[in-house]
């Protein structure tokens, strides 16, 4: 999960802080097959997160963005687990095992690992940065990237909608990951130099040598592609929600999840 804020994880007083979650991707491994995908999850996702009272006690769920159950906790491992328990409801049960958080400032640290990546800007973004005009094919400087990644107002999605902003964040991480291997191809030691830089603004449940090997399954396993869920948006009382399709959650639980059983 990638949150919407710069700086160190720290503690706040309260079960409550400021932190949405902007960007939230889950890769599914299948260790048997060396395979795995990628679910890319709407930040306006309505589904039943948790709901922590004044006192930190645990009084239930309530609906909304799932973006905002980062929000309830302290900010740091508390906030993540809810998130994860979040996407766990959301995926009718499927248990999330672990969890990678990042602030924003991982942002041009990731991008600087590959020396930028290239993209084609899909429309016009010049209100963010003048030489992002539609069509043009770029090496984004790390201040670039997070522009392509995070900018979503005053463009062609305007109204805020998130899904085009997540095309975005699509075309990047191809792009970025084709780098990558090109590095870990070149040096073995690419993902844990990569890991130790992010340190201080990153939060998980994985230890350094169980995240090194996670970096390992995928660059080497079978890349199956990225899962999305349909679904339509609609007005809340402030801020536009996005409502799954049944159907296609359900087939994207199955995509990801299951495999048909032969006789």
């Amino acid at each position: 999960m990638g949150i919407d804020s710069y700086g160190e994880a720290q503690e706040v007083e309260g079960y409550r802080n400021h932190d949405q979650v902007d960007v939230l991707m889950l890769a599914v491994i299948d260790h048997a097959k060396k395979q795995y995908h990628v679910l890319q999850i709407n930040r306006d996702t309505m589904t039943e997160i948790p709901m922590i009272g004044s006192t930190g006690d645990r009084i239930g769920t309530i609906p909304a963005q799932i973006a905002l159950s980062h929000t309830y906790g302290a900010g740091l491992q508390d906030s993540s687990e809810y998130t994860c328990e979040a996407v766990t409801t959301l995926l009718m049960g499927e248990e999330v095992q672990h969890y990678v958080t990042l602030k924003m400032d991982c942002i041009g640290i990731i991008n600087h690992s590959v020396g930028g990546v290239e993209v084609t800007i899909p429309y016009d973004m010049t209100v963010y940065d003048e030489t992002m005009t539609e069509g043009t094919t770029m090496l984004l400087t790390d201040k670039q990237a997070e522009t392509f990644i995070r900018a979503r107002r005053d463009l062609e999605d305007d109204k805020a909608v998130n899904s085009v902003r997540m095309d975005r964040q699509h075309m990047y991480l191809d792009k970025w990951k084709q780098k990558a291997k090109e590095k870990l191809n070149q040096d073995a030691g690419f993902a844990l130099e990569l890991i130790l830089d992010l340190g201080d603004y990153m939060l998980t449940d994985y230890d350094l040598n169980s995240l090194s090997k996670l970096s390992d399954y995928l660059a080497n396993y079978e890349y199956l592609g990225m899962v999305k869920v349909d679904g339509t948006y609609q007005m809340g009382s402030q801020f536009l929600e996005f409502y799954c399709d049944d159907t296609s959650l359900k087939n994207a639980v199955v995509t990801l999840y299951y495999e048909e059983k032969t006789e």
